[in-house]
């Protein structure tokens, strides 16, 4: 399917193999990790935690990492093209110059994996083609509250949340919604009936209703994308529930654990 003008799929009709990232061949897998945040914007207090705890938790998994908050380095598609996954974690505007975005999809579009979490969604927002990546952009949240979440597929990065509370957490409301994109699969909703400190946000978005979407994925432009909206608190990365999210979906985009499965 045609979306943004760029291929969009929940097969991989979407996806191109063209190249192995892999440099050596008993290397499992290279993982770059992107936390930029533009200046005049104030960084999430869990930013520099959360890169610490995911190159924790990638290189005890047997993966070889590496973490960046240099725009210039994201600009050459030859600095990018080693890595199997790309990870944007509470990334925030315009933390991808032009040139950057430009490597970015020529990197996708040779097969890459992207993941993005949370505020990775309050990022390069006047970009069509990354905005098609994301599937979504943040629009505002209701107060930081707990809340139940609900698994939508049997994908293993969502498998074993049925039933879990996750917070203090942003629920971020998003736009456009991904449920109108029927090549994008809705993996992780959130109960709005438990969101018992409201769901309207701070520019009005009153909610997003039954079936809140908290995480998706597709084959995009070439590429895997997985997307997760959570990931805003200190203590949300010590919690043993989100660290498999997060670790399910970044191998599946690495083609190392099923993707996007129903």
């Amino acid at each position: 399917m045609e979306k943004y003008g760029f291929c969009g799929s929940i097969d991989d009709t979407c996806y191109n193999d063209w190249y192995d990232r892999t440099s050596g061949e008993e290397e499992a897998g290279k993982i770059l990790i992107y936390y930029e945040v533009a200046a005049g914007v104030g960084p999430h207090d869990n930013r520099e935690a959360g890169v610490a705890v995911l190159e924790a938790m990638f290189e005890d998994a047997g993966y070889e990492v590496e973490a960046t908050e240099d725009p210039a380095f994201m600009e050459s598609g030859f600095s990018l093209r080693p890595f199997d996954t790309i990870v944007f974690f509470n990334t925030g505007r315009d933390a991808l110059t032009s040139l950057g975005l430009m490597s970015l999809r020529i990197y996708m579009e040779g097969g890459g994996g992207f993941v993005g979490i949370h505020n990775a969604f309050g990022t390069n927002f006047n970009n069509t083609w990354f905005e098609g990546l994301l599937g979504a952009q943040l629009y505002d949240h209701a107060p930081r509250q707990t809340a139940t979440v609900v698994p939508q597929s049997s994908d293993p990065s969502v498998a074993h949340l049925d039933g879990v509370e996750f917070g203090p957490e942003e629920f971020y409301n998003v736009h456009p919604d991904p449920r109108w994109l029927e090549d994008i699969r809705i993996l992780l909703t959130v109960d709005e009936a438990t969101m018992t400190d409201g769901t309207s946000g701070y520019y009005g978005h009153p909610g997003m209703g039954e079936g809140h979407p908290v995480s998706w994925c597709h084959y995009y432009d070439g590429g895997r994308a997985w997307l997760t909206t959570l990931g805003h608190s200190v203590e949300i990365l010590v919690d043993p529930n989100w660290q498999e999210h997060i670790m399910a979906g970044v191998e599946g985009t690495m083609g190392n654990a099923p993707f996007c499965t129903e």
